[in-house]
């Protein structure tokens, strides 16, 4: 058809034709191939047809094309003809375009324009309304979209600002066009299309104030998006962050933060911590940042810009992502990151340093170990690497170095970079700082030079110990302690001072740190004490031959000063046992003498046997070493041998230091050995003699004029110590001169001399003047220590003030109540003033007498009572309580703790027993030990049979008769309870037995734990085959005392009492050193507990066996001068020989008290009589005898007749109990010769000085007694008298008591002790009294009276 209408085109005029065709064949026309490229038929065929003025007449033009244009595939049409045709189009529909609906935009932009709208321009939407409806605009946008992908960039350009230029007119209220969309994403494609990717999102915003970039993040940009992120209300926290990013690529990602990271830099406060973080971790997981792709130039660009604002409040499950990145960047990349990141610090949680520390670390070591390290000091690149985040501590250090590369890695560090490191908390932790200093080659300067905290210091020292201890010249020494180690020194441990450290320490490193660790080194804050520091000591030294580390041939090693330099101040807890381990006593001697070694053992705090050690050394190698040479202290130990030569002034300047230093001297030997150097003894220095003053002999003594002696009364009566030879001197001497002795205060001023006052002079003062004294405590402290008959006089002078019982109780000292005739002692009538009574100390017999009436005091409570009064307990007494009473004193009298024991006879504690047998509980605590003994054992429940021993091993097993074997009953008994069979004790069993171990034979004791030696220290007494069991089982080295090899001094004061009954078997393994050094404290104990000579003289025997030594040798021991009779130990070394040849009879004069006190042996006591004898050839006085002691009883008859005993002193001191028994013959010699000086009677003062030997008298004698005399005597035990003799005295006391009749009790318990003398009939009347006998007076009685009573 077209080609008809070509053809008739060509006849006939255009318009004409053109007007006759219909629409579809003007289309069908122009769409021709080949009318279509003839432009001007084409033009002329639309002006044609847009000259209509009905818009649907060319609606159907145009449709009708788009048909044809179809049907034939025609998808473009030339761009010049097709602005031209646009152009016309739009101009010729503008006016119409004001008309059309929706419907008709739609088809005109839709339908009918397509084809031509690639050829849109600027002018094009000029000529649009802008009063369309948002529905008609949509179509036209709808119709440009659709031809989007023809347009330039320009044009859709040119479409966007037409978009935008409607869209604004259309807004109200900020929403444009949006009463027809669904939501934003319909909004963008109704109102943008395509053409929104050449919006801004403010665009959006402006034209739609709610819009919601989030919820259509896919239809837009990146720009957009990006726009969108700088708008921070807009985004939705993480998850919107997340689908803004999902719909940009990863190849955009720049472009994004480009855009937003400068807007999150500047509005940070904006941006919620979760909204960046999720942009960041977007970033971290599909931004490629580790891709090779992008090489370090632009990772930088990213890190310095894009992600800079993000790093911002970094979290810490962030950082190990960013450091992925990193590990795969060149070293200035990752540590420009670091860098980076290390600015934005103070952002940053703890959490998150932390985690870029630790990825810090990872980095350095992967993919290769020491990561970007070049060379240089490996400290400051660390530093420079790890920048604020921390620092490794020692342990990570170690493995950031490859084992092979640790010294040189550790050595490129510079000593005050090591500081540094080191300074920094908890950087040590758990490594090993020592591997440190092993390899570190610049130790010595970083310790001399280098300051670090105490914390270091302390776990520094152990690494650097042993370089100092074995440092070999002095000027290293010097070095470490003094320069490298000064302020390290305050740490050291227990560990490091241990000998495990030490033991290997060169010997001038080991004289150092003795040295340092003796000077000012604080204790208080280390974890060892000095005790600690000798053991190691002791280790050291303790090795070896000699003494380690001196030499004399080597210059560093040759100093005598060998104690200072390598014990120094610990010395105080040398041993002698140490001393003798480090350097024997052969060797000591090139150290004794140093005065600096001296200086040091000038120590009260080191034990005294080591310092008697050091001196006695001193003085066997030297013995003429000068004492004043040596410091103060020193002369508390230094021998007495060291004064014998000394000048008189030379001793007075030791007597000062001796104060100064000593508190005056206690060594006997000292003060005589001093004193003796005196030639004139004036007022003005016997002050400064003070107690050495008893060191004086009694020629001394007598040669100072009595002037000067009453003057210095003060203070010689001051002074301890006097013997009765030398009181009494200083008395005589005195009272000749003319001293009264006849007032209280005279005779207080006499002081400790009260010991040598004679009895008589006491009887010659008034007794007012006696009572007035007694007030005074010092007074009656002194006058304890006088002769007993002195106490005795004194006693009965204030007795005859007031003869009452309550006023004797008052007037007569406390401690001295035992001298007060017991028959002044029955409360017949008047009340008792118990307290009174029970402070004081009594006799048993005394006792006796009033416990009945104090029991009967309803207000006294039994508890209260001392052991004193309750010792009084009788049957007899016992009689008028009830048996309430008696449970109560019974009580009283069990054992209990800080009181003394209740000491009670056999016939007492069975009186106990029998009184109270039916009330017993099984208590057994409740009762006094001793009565337990005698308890009916079958009455002792089984279960309680163990408490029963356990109470009873306290007892003193002493006190049972032998004729009733109760000791071997009992023991049997408790071998049944505890399961013992055969002779084995074991720990446990001793403990319960106690005593009774001091009843078992031998057998028991050498084989039975050695802790039986511990209770056998509480025995009396020893048979001789208990005595060889327990050297058996000393010698066997399994007792606590070790073996014998190892036994010293210490050993023998350990055993305590047990050395008194030894044999020559066990001292033999003692030196005579040790033995003696023993004597000196062992012998004044033993005479202090005045232990019975027999014992004593076994002791002397068996210790001092000594080969005799031949007379013609001479005095070869050593002459017995005033000082060696002063020493304790005295006469302990000498042998019957050399006693006698060494003894001068001058000296013996001279010092007869002391010695006669210190010799026991009777062989030696007779070498002292026969030297008396020399001296008296006429005879011994008063003044000799009263001092003889127990020498006296070695006299013979031929030597008492020469005696001159002519007073009561003497008497009573020749017949003191103390020093031995006497033989009847000799005691019947002194008793006689003493009667026979005229005035001379057997008073009541005589009969308690001669006591039991009242039997060796003669019945004529006896009788001689008068009933007065008796009646104020003491009991005395008339036992071994015969029947004659005990009649005599019976007769004489049934006359002293027999005021004391009107109390049956009171009567019987004074006549008790002489009814060994009574007749039947008196016995009988006894009887009737019903008085209650105890079994010891019914044994005692005539064995006529016995038959007849017991008929």
């Amino acid at each position: 058809m077209a080609e008809c209408i070509c053809i008739l085109l060509s006849s006939s005029p255009q318009v004409a034709i053109l007007d006759s065709l219909s629409p579809n064949q003007k289309a069908d026309l122009i769409l021709d191939p080949t009318n279509l490229a003839n432009e001007s038929l084409v033009q002329e065929v639309f002006l044609g047809v847009l000259g209509s003025s009905d818009v649907a007449e060319i609606g159907q033009f145009f449709q009708s094309f788009v048909e044809v244009a179809s049907k034939r595939n025609l998808t473009a049409i030339e761009p010049g003809l097709r602005d031209t045709l646009l152009n016309l189009t739009l101009t010729a529909l503008a006016p119409k375009l004001q008309t059309l609906d929706t419907l008709g935009f739609k088809l005109w932009f839709q339908v009918y324009l397509p084809l031509f709208l690639p050829s849109i321009h600027s002018g094009t939407f000029s000529v649009i309304p802008r009063k369309i409806s948002c529905d008609s605009y949509s179509a036209i946008i709808k119709g440009c979209d659709n031809v989007i992908t023809r347009l330039s960039l320009i044009q859709s350009q040119q479409v966007f600002m037409f978009t935008k230029d409607y869209l604004t007119g259309q807004s109200i209220e900020g929403f444009s066009c949006v009463k027809t969309v669904r939501d934003d994403r319909d909004w963008l494609g109704s109102n943008f299309g395509q053409f929104r990717i050449y919006a801004s999102y403010v665009d959006f915003v402006t034209l739609k104030s709610d819009f919601n970039g989030v919820k259509a993040a896919d239809l837009l940009t990146p720009i957009q998006l990006a726009q969108l992120a700088t708008i921070p209300s807009q985004l939705e926290g993480a998850q919107g962050v997340n689908k803004i990013m999902a719909a940009i690529s990863p190849a955009n990602f720049g472009l994004f933060f480009d855009i937003l990271s400068p807007a999150i830099q500047k509005h940070m406060k904006n941006y919620t911590e979760e909204v960046k973080s999720a942009f960041l971790q977007v970033v971290f997981d599909s931004g490629n940042l580790s891709s090779t792709a992008i090489n370090d130039t632009q990772f930088l660009v990213w890190l310095r810009v894009r992600l800079n604002p993000l790093l911002l409040n970094l979290s810490s499950n962030q950082v190990t992502p960013l450091f992925r990145i990193m590990k795969d960047r060149g070293c200035n990349s990752s540590q420009e990151a670091i860098s980076l990141l290390d600015t934005l610090r103070s952002t940053l949680t703890k959490d998150t340093q932390r985690e870029i520390y630790s990825n810090t670390l990872l980095l350095l070591k992967e993919p290769t170990p020491l990561r970007c390290y070049v060379n240089g000091s490996f400290y400051s690149f660390l530093r420079s690497t790890f920048l604020g985040f921390g620092f490794p501590d020692l342990s990570m250090l170690f493995t950031l170095m490859p084992d092979t590369r640790q010294p040189e890695l550790l050595n490129s560090i510079t000593s005050s970079e090591l500081s540094q490191f080191l300074s920094q908390p908890d950087v040590v932790g758990n490594g090993s700082i020592c591997a440190v200093f092993n390899n570190y080659a610049k130790t010595p300067v970083f310790l001399e030079t280098e300051d670090v905290p105490d914390a270091v210091k302390k776990l520094t020292l152990p690494c650097v110990w042993s370089l100092a201890l074995n440092s070999g010249s002095r000027s290293e020494v010097n070095a470490w302690f003094d320069l490298r180690l000064k302020n390290y020194l305050r740490f050291l441990t227990k560990s490091l001072v241990s000998s495990s450290e030490v033991q290997n320490a060169s010997c001038l490193a080991f004289q150092k740190l003795v040295s340092v660790l003796g000077s000012n080194f604080n204790y208080n804050s280390s974890d060892f004490a000095q005790s600690d520091v000798y053991t190691t000591i002791k280790t050291y030294l303790g090795t070896g031959s000699g003494p380690k580390c001196y030499s004399a041939n080597d210059p560093e090693l040759n100093s005598t000063a060998w104690f200072v330099n390598y014990i120094g101040v610990f010395v105080t807890y040398l041993s002698l046992e140490d001393l003798n381990t480090f350097v024997t006593a052969g060797q000591i001697n090139v150290f004794l003498e140093n005065q600096a070694n001296i200086k040091l053992f000038n120590n009260t705090a080191i034990p005294a046997n080591v310092t008697s050690y050091y001196i006695t050394q001193l003085y066997t190698q030297n013995p003429t070493f000068n004492p004043l040479q040596l410091p103060g202290f020193f002369l508390c130990e230094v021998p007495s041998t060291a004064y014998n030569s000394l000048s008189q002034k030379a001793s007075m300047d030791i007597l000062d230091r001796l104060k100064l230093f000593c508190n005056g001297t206690k060594d006997p030997q000292v003060s005589a050995a001093l004193v003796a150097n005196f030639q004139t003894i004036t007022a003005s220095n016997i002050p400064t003699i003070g107690n050495s003053i008893t060191g004086l002999t009694t020629t001394q003594i007598s040669s100072i004029s009595s002037s000067v002696l009453v003057s210095s009364l003060a203070t010689l009566g001051s002074v301890s110590g006097w013997n009765l030879g030398q009181a009494s001197a200083v008395i005589q001497s005195i009272t000749t001169g003319g001293f009264q002795i006849n007032t209280a205060s005279s005779l207080m001023s006499l002081g400790t001399l009260i010991a040598g006052i004679p009895s008589a002079a006491i009887t010659s003062i008034p007794a007012t003047e006696l009572l007035t004294a007694s007030q005074s405590s010092v007074f009656v402290t002194n006058m304890l220590a006088a002769p007993q008959i002195v106490q005795e006089t004194y006693v009965n002078k204030i007795i005859t003030i007031n003869q009452s019982p309550n006023a004797l109780v008052v007037n007569v000292p406390d401690a001295m109540a035992t001298l007060i005739p017991r028959v002044l002692l029955t409360f017949s009538q008047e009340p008792v003033d118990v307290q009174a009574i029970n402070r004081k100390t009594w006799t048993q017999e005394q006792a006796v007498l009033f416990l009945g009436n104090v029991a009967s005091n309803a207000s006294i409570d039994s508890e209260e009572l001392s052991p004193s009064v309750l010792q009084g307990f009788t049957c007899t007494s016992a009689q008028s309580m009830t048996i309430k009473t008696v449970h109560r004193l019974v009580h009283a009298c069990r054992p209990r703790i800080s009181r003394e024991k209740v000491v009670l006879k056999e016939t007492q504690l069975t009186c106990m027993y029998n009184l109270l047998k039916d009330n017993l509980s099984q208590n057994f605590t409740d009762y006094p030990s001793d009565m337990l003994l005698y308890y009916n054992y079958a009455k002792v429940e089984k279960s309680n049979c163990r408490s029963y021993f356990s109470a009873a091993s306290s007892a003193d097993f002493s006190v049972l008769s032998s004729v009733l074997n109760k000791d071997a009953m009992l023991l049997d008994s408790a071998k049944s309870c505890l399961g013992i069979s055969g002779v084995s004790l074991s720990k446990n069993h001793v403990e319960v037995l106690g005593n009774m171990v001091c009843t078992m034979e031998g057998s028991y004791i050498q084989n039975s734990d050695p802790f039986i030696l511990e209770k056998l220290k509480n025995c009396k007494d020893f048979t001789e085959a208990q005595v060889t069991a327990m050297e058996t089982l000393l010698l066997s080295g399994t007792t606590q005392y070790g073996k014998k090899t190892t036994w010293n001094q210490q050993t023998l004061e350990d055993l305590e009492t047990l050395p008194l009954y030894l044999t020559q078997n066990f001292w033999s393994l003692f030196t005579t050193e040790v033995k003696g050094k023993f004597l000196k404290s062992f012998m004044p104990q033993l005479r202090k507990q005045e232990t019975v000579k027999r014992k004593l003289k076994t002791l002397f025997k068996q210790i001092n066996s000594l080969s005799r030594s031949k007379r013609g040798a001479g005095c070869i021991t050593g002459n017995i001068t005033q000082s060696v009779i002063a020493d304790t130990s005295f006469p302990f070394g000498y042998d019957m020989t050399q006693f006698d040849l060494c003894l001068d009879t001058s000296i013996l004069k001279d010092n007869l008290a002391a010695v006669t006190k210190q010799v026991d042996d009777n062989n030696f006591q007779k070498i002292i009589l026969v030297k008396l004898n020399q001296a008296y050839p006429s005879g011994i006085d008063d003044e000799q005898l009263k001092v003889l002691g127990s020498v006296s009883r070695v006299a013979t008859l031929d030597d008492i007749t020469k005696w001159s005993i002519t007073k009561i002193d003497t008497l009573s001191a020749l017949m003191a109990s103390g020093d031995g028994p006497w033989d009847t013959a000799k005691s019947k010699a002194i008793i006689t010769a003493y009667l026979n000086t005229s005035g001379n009677s057997l008073g009541s003062s005589e009969l308690n000085a001669i006591g039991a030997n009242l039997c060796s008298l003669d019945v004529s004698v006896l009788k001689t007694i008068t009933s007065s005399s008796l009646k104020n005597a003491n009991s005395l035990d008339v036992t071994s008298c015969s029947t004659e003799q005990k009649r005599a005295v019976y007769d004489i006391s049934k006359s002293s008591f027999s005021s004391q009749r009107i109390s049956n009790t009171t009567y019987y318990q004074l006549i008790s002790p002489y009814l060994g003398g009574a007749p039947i009939e008196d016995i009988r009347s006894l009887a009737a009294q019903n008085v209650s006998m105890d079994i010891t007076t019914f044994k005692g009685l005539e064995s006529t009276v016995v038959s007849v009573s017991m008929r």
